[in-house]
């Protein structure tokens, strides 16, 4: 359909006559947000409830702040550890990816160092612990290199004298496979390094580790998740999640192959920066899966309602739950000749697997046209391998290894992924706006930017279509209706000439 600017047809007529014979109302949002529900707290197994419920009461993050924590905290620990069985051929690891969408000041840094303290006080007794092996290894691999440079030498004068060299080559070669290997002291947890970073040291120094942040924007917002590298980085992350075995090539060092290695992520990102991340990703962030992988909360801000407590003397159930993060830890896993890992495998008892098997079935049906998650249908065909994940870390966490998954532990697995899930679906709902909305919202930004400056409260249709955001006239008009439909603006005729009025509530006293 075409549209005349200068000429008002029957369509704006009806728009016109509409808003001349009514009186403004409220201005809608544009946008509609949904409120989160609350954390189902009651579905962590008391042991890490009641350690999350005693942090909360001191440092009153979001809860969902919390949990994420204590989930990254407990899948670090014990990420080694197992494998989980959902059916023949169905085997995952036991990783979590957790991603919190929160404003600067939520004290996600603060709930994590409490969920960590064990963690790092083992990460630094096994690197006191691994002093001694890392100096003889220093000490032979020194000796080592004047051996094969003192060799290399050798066969170059040998070559010189144009003697043969056959003999020496063979030495050279043996003496390559005999240099010594560096010592594997673990480390766990990283905070700023690029995923690149992150495969290298899973490949070379420890198979296991986690990427705890506050400031995920050392990967949502680095230049390794843009441009050309955006899609190698979120396929090195995807393949750690799933467990695989991924390549690095590199020209100017050494490229390395990361296998049997685990990798945890618990992060936390503005929302800012999770639209500038998808914008500059141009579909990779879901088209891939990356962010389908992810457990992710966008709670409320706890920020204004905190006021001063004085640190609590002691903390009977975070010890309690430090001392089991512990006990997990020092299971020390066998490295493979490869340097991974080789877990064991954990299964579902009879009633669990059922329980899973509902969920995934349940799961698939909101996956049908019209159904409840068919706008999240990448995060939601993750939701059941989430859940096997959490149920054997839970397992781990009350049990160890002994025995196989129950199914109270996997029905406490569903609450929470489910809650994880329908957060997944507010956010991204907000994320992909459609376009007649996210056109509506930059005409809206352009229109009462202009009416503040010129303090006005009018502008014509021709003036906003020639210098306006939206220079297509079929997007344009269908802006207008939104905003229209939002009381935002209303469209009178003044000779002939179609001008926008602004709702006086969205300028207040700026056009005075």
């Amino acid at each position: 359909m075409a549209y005349n600017t200068n000429v008002i047809d029957a369509f704006d007529a009806d728009i016109i006559n509409h808003a001349i014979a009514s009186e403004w109302l409220t201005p809608l949002s544009l946008l509609q947000v949904n409120e989160p529900s609350p954390y189902p707290l009651t579905a962590l197994p008391s042991g890490l409830g009641d350690a999350v419920r005693e942090v909360l009461e001191f440092v009153q993050a979001p809860p969902a702040l919390a949990a994420c924590s204590v989930l990254s905290a407990l899948s670090v620990s014990a990420q080694h550890l197992a494998n989980v069985r959902r059916a023949e051929g169905l085997t995952s690891p036991l990783s979590l990816y957790t991603l919190a969408i929160a404003e600067s000041g939520e004290r996600k840094s603060s709930v994590d160092k409490h969920f960590t303290t064990a963690i790092t006080s083992w990460e630094a007794n096994q690197a006191e612990l691994g002093k001694p092996e890392v100096t003889r290894f220093k000490v032979e691999h020194d000796s080592w290199s004047m051996q094969y440079e003192g060799l290399k030498q050798k066969i170059k004068d040998t070559a010189k004298q144009q003697k043969p060299t056959s003999l020496l080559t063979n030495q050279l070669h043996q003496l390559k496979n005999e240099e010594p290997q560096p010592v594997r002291v673990p480390r766990l947890i990283y905070g700023d390094a690029t995923p690149e970073q992150l495969g290298y040291a899973l490949a070379k120094h420890w198979p296991s580790a986690g990427v705890l942040s506050s400031e995920a924007g050392i990967v949502f917002g680095s230049h390794g998740m843009s441009g050309d590298s955006a899609m190698r980085n979120m396929a090195l992350l995807n393949v750690l999640w799933d467990g695989g075995t991924h390549s690095i090539d590199r020209r100017t060092t050494d490229s390395y192959k990361v296998q049997d290695a685990r990798l945890t992520m618990g992060l936390a990102v503005q929302a800012d920066t999770v639209r500038n991340f998808f914008n500059n990703s141009k579909g990779l962030a879901r088209g891939t899966g990356f962010l389908a992988r992810f457990l992710i909360a966008w709670p409320d801000s706890t920020q204004g309602k905190r006021p001063f407590k004085e640190p609590p003397t002691n903390w009977p159930m975070l010890t309690t739950f430090s001392e089991r993060i512990s006990d997990l830890l020092n299971k020390i896993p066998v490295l493979t000749d490869a340097g991974g890992i080789s877990p064991i495998t954990l299964d579902f008892s009879i009633d669990a697997k059922q329980a899973w098997i509902n969920f995934h079935n349940q799961v698939e049906l909101e996956l049908r046209q019209g159904g409840d998650l068919t706008d999240a249908r990448d995060v939601a065909s993750k939701a059941a391998d989430n859940v096997a994940r959490l149920a054997a870390l839970f397992h781990l966490y009350e049990w160890q290894s002994e025995g196989a998954i129950n199914s109270d532990l996997v029905e406490r697995a569903i609450a929470i992924v489910t809650w994880h899930l329908y957060e997944a679906k507010r956010f991204l709902n907000q994320i992909a706006i459609p376009d007649h909305v996210n056109n509506a919202i930059k005409l809206d930004d352009y229109i009462l930017r202009y009416c503040r400056e010129h303090k006005a409260d009018t502008v014509t249709k021709n003036h906003i279509l020639r210098n306006g955001a939206i220079r297509d006239k079929k997007a344009f008009n269908e802006a207008l209706d939104e905003l229209i439909d939002a009381q935002h603006i209303r469209v009178i005729l003044d000779d002939r000439t179609s001008i926008i009025e602004v709702n006086p509530a969205l300028l207040g006293d700026s056009h005075a």
